[in-house]
């Protein structure tokens, strides 16, 4: 299958730096089913504060997820106030009223089954997502489009990035991580370079781009599903990087939140 590459896209990504942290190995077709943990925590008062959980499957099922019912889900800010997120659908925990705020830690708890999983994540400064736009590319012998979100990096170390991208309201199952180590202080302008074919982008598709500032355990997350063979956010990277503490995966963020759409033309 064709892949689209930027030079400048794989230049970043082999020069950031790896995660001394302990990865964990997973052979998913022979271990029993582990615990998976999707939450976050924004700013945004239309996204809330919400928490999946759910069980490792099979590589060679049909990658549905197995949802978590029943659990108990919390979050404690930093001044003692706890929510709790009720679950609202299948594994699925939410709590609207939890808006977060930019240096504020948020530590939250889940009770399923006996077992305790802890994990916490500090909110950083928003960097404003200033602008998008679609932007022609060469790939082998034609042109193809992709979109390139505008945003200036503040001086100073430690801003992480991640970005999610949606096609007509479907996600695209590519991971797009930045840390700040070679672009502090500078202008972004890095193209998401997706790379299925089958993603390209045609006339009148609507492309939704999604752009979280996070923690630096959350960047080692996100870049560790970018060089793991799966390459999608949708499923366990090969050595998952991890901030739950307990007998599971995943990740919990409190990130910023902004979105901006356009339209192919």
């Amino acid at each position: 299958m064709k892949r689209i590459y930027s030079a400048l896209y794989i230049a970043l990504l082999a020069a950031t730096v790896s995660s001394c942290e302990k990865k964990i190995d997973l052979d998913l077709n022979t271990t029993a089913p582990i615990i998976v943990v999707d939450g976050q925590v924004t700013n945004s008062a239309t996204e809330g504060s919400v928490v999946r959980l759910s069980y490792t499957n099979k590589v060679k099922s049909d990658n549905s997820v197995v949802p978590l019912p029943g659990a108990t889900v919390t979050i404690q800010e930093d001044n003692g106030t706890v929510y709790t997120l009720p679950e609202v659908s299948n594994g699925v925990y939410k709590n609207t009223g939890l808006v977060g705020s930019s240096g504020k830690t948020y530590n939250l708890k889940v009770v399923t089954n006996g077992t305790t999983l802890t994990a916490s994540s500090k909110m950083p400064v928003m960097v404003n997502f200033d602008s998008l736009v679609v932007e022609d590319f060469p790939n082998f012998g034609k042109t193809v489009k992709l979109v390139t979100p505008f945003y200036n990096d503040p001086k100073g170390y430690g801003n992480n990035y991640n970005f999610f991208l949606f096609k007509n309201g479907r996600l695209i199952k590519d991971a797009f991580a930045y840390d700040d180590l070679f672009i502090d202080g500078k202008k972004i302008t890095f193209p998401l370079v997706y790379s299925r074919e089958s993603d390209e982008f045609k006339k009148g598709d609507k492309v939704d781009v999604v752009m979280n500032c996070i923690d630096y355990a959350n960047y080692k997350y996100w870049f560790s599903f970018s060089q793991s063979s799966t390459g999608s956010p949708l499923a366990v990277p090969d050595n998952p990087i991890t901030n739950i503490q307990g007998n599971a995966i995943g990740i919990f963020s409190a990130h910023t939140y902004q979105k901006k759409s356009v339209v192919i033309p």
